[in-house]
């Protein structure tokens, strides 16, 4: 188990942080069961109590054992509960609700579940356990949340440590959360697990590596981790969020390294994997999993606009690969063009990008959204380069985006994102690519951008033609320009 303490320096800047924005801050106390079976929540409120404490828990299973309130006389007064929300009566101001909560085996994630869970580790959705103040208001509250674990015991959550500390044989950690919306998706893990604070540059990385059968050495994937986290710094130079947890998790024998993976904004950003520890270190630096969610958070959450985040994504897993040399040049344009094929071969018929967006988890049509945004992707960062002699691109453009917009804080729509995109290129070109796409039936046409940028196909192999106008738009694409300021 590995655990840096956080620098007084670091929990005084988010403490001045929380009093600059003055934050009404509730206090929960949670305790943990040694066993690992449940948990018990004291909820302590600044200013008036609310009326009620709601879940987001979208399970329909619940997980509230008891709820009481301890009045200031330290008296406990039950109270009747339901699977959504805690009913409160009229209580005085230094009052507090305690909860307890069981775990079972619905909480877990199923690819956790199915081969993981045991009594030294849980992964919870944060939403099975943790109730809100039904008047919770991220311009007005936030909540700091103190974990008091047993000997032996962590937590890995996504929200920004403000202090840890111990007291004889207890550990106490303590999270705020704020500025998200409440029933953004999150999730937690609590056990004992590898866990390790990574800095890259000015950012805190969270690593939770969590145990597995059969056992493996977790620090046999820390070249793989570091790897893609290093690649995710050369989009421009520096890491888009202050805080990240990432959580690996081991799920036994499968198909590929990395069979699932996912990234999450409840609370604070994060990505969890899901892996086959019995696989070799080479398959894992082959894999494109982890920096692809690791692109999600370059960019904001969209409404409505899965073809957007994930169009980005699958562009920069290849990208950010080749400049990190996880990949040659030549193999990102070879697997660009393949991911564009199979886009081509997955668009159905009399339906707009938007609808296959709108409906992708139904209909299955995967390729159509992923590899049309990429390519609106590629198309964006062709044009801007082209614009502006390459001193524009897609990656300026989104370290703009994150200095001025990127809080994680509320959903865009894409119509939103790209006239906020053109406002900071001061051009037209991201409005003018998703009224051409957005509601088209067709792929994107990369006929002339191939063209330009000197790529031809012959037997499905990607060729490079350095003689091409813009062949050096094409190598600056592919380029780590951030070298330096990675290692300064």
């Amino acid at each position: 188990m590995i655990f840096r303490t956080v620098s007084p320096l670091f929990v005084l800047f988010y403490l001045s942080s929380a009093q600059a924005t003055k934050l009404a801050t509730h206090n929960y106390t949670v305790n943990l069961n040694k066993n690992l079976t449940g948990l018990s929540v004291k909820a302590c409120f600044a200013g008036d109590p609310p009326e009620k404490l709601v879940s987001y828990n979208d399970t329909q299973k619940d997980f509230l054992q008891h709820a009481f309130i301890i009045t200031e006389a330290q008296k406990k007064i039950s109270l009747r509960t339901n699977s959504r929300s805690i009913p409160l009566p009229v209580m005085q101001q230094q009052s507090c609700v305690l909860y307890d909560i069981t775990f079972n085996d619905t909480t877990t994630h199923p690819w956790f579940k199915k081969q993981q869970a045991n009594a030294d580790q849980v992964l919870l959705d944060i939403h099975n356990w943790l109730w809100f103040p039904n008047n919770f208001n991220i311009d007005l509250h936030a909540l700091d949340i103190s974990f008091n674990l047993p000997e032996g015991l962590e937590v890995s959550a996504p929200w920004k440590i403000i202090d840890q500390r111990s007291v004889k044989n207890t550990k106490q950690i303590t999270y705020r959360f704020e500025q998200r919306p409440p029933g953004w998706a999150g999730s937690m893990a609590i056990g004992r697990f590898k866990k390790e604070i990574i800095l890259k540059g000015s950012s805190q990385i969270e690593l939770a590596i969590l145990n597995a059968k059969p056992p493996f050495k977790a620090e046999s994937l820390m070249p793989w981790i570091h790897k893609n986290l290093d690649a995710l710094l050369m989009t421009y130079g520096e890491f888009p969020v202050p805080r990240l947890q990432l959580v690996i998790v081991p799920v036994g024998k499968g198909a590929e390294p990395v069979p699932w993976g996912e990234a999450m904004h409840g609370g604070g950003d994060s990505v969890h994997l899901y892996i086959d520890q019995t696989r070799p270190i080479k398959e894992f630096m082959d894999d494109w999993v982890l920096i692809h969610e690791l692109s999600h958070i370059l960019h904001p959450r969209f409404h409505n606009a899965t073809w957007l985040g994930e169009g980005m994504a699958s562009y920069y897993q290849n990208v950010l690969r080749a400049r990190s040399g996880l990949l040659t040049r030549q193999t990102a344009w070879q697997k660009l063009h393949e991911g564009f094929q199979r886009g081509i071969a997955g668009t159905p018929a009399n339906k707009t990008l938007h609808e296959v967006s709108f409906s992708m988890k139904k209909t299955r049509a995967f390729m159509r959204v992923y590899w049309s945004g990429a390519a609106i992707s590629l198309l964006a960062d062709i044009k801007l380069r082209q614009h502006s002699n390459n001193r524009q691109s897609l990656d300026s453009a989104m370290k703009t985006f994150k200095n001025c917009c990127l809080g994680f804080n509320r959903k865009w729509t894409s119509h939103e994102f790209m006239q906020k995109m053109d406002s900071l290129t001061s051009t037209d070109i991201f409005s003018t690519l998703n009224k051409q796409y957005l509601h088209s039936t067709e792929f994107p046409d990369l006929t002339e951008a191939y063209n330009e940028l000197g790529l031809s196909v012959k037997n499905n192999k990607v060729q490079l033609n350095s003689h091409a106008r813009h062949a050096f738009i094409r190598d600056a694409i592919m380029q780590n320009t951030h070298e330096q300021a990675l290692f300064e």
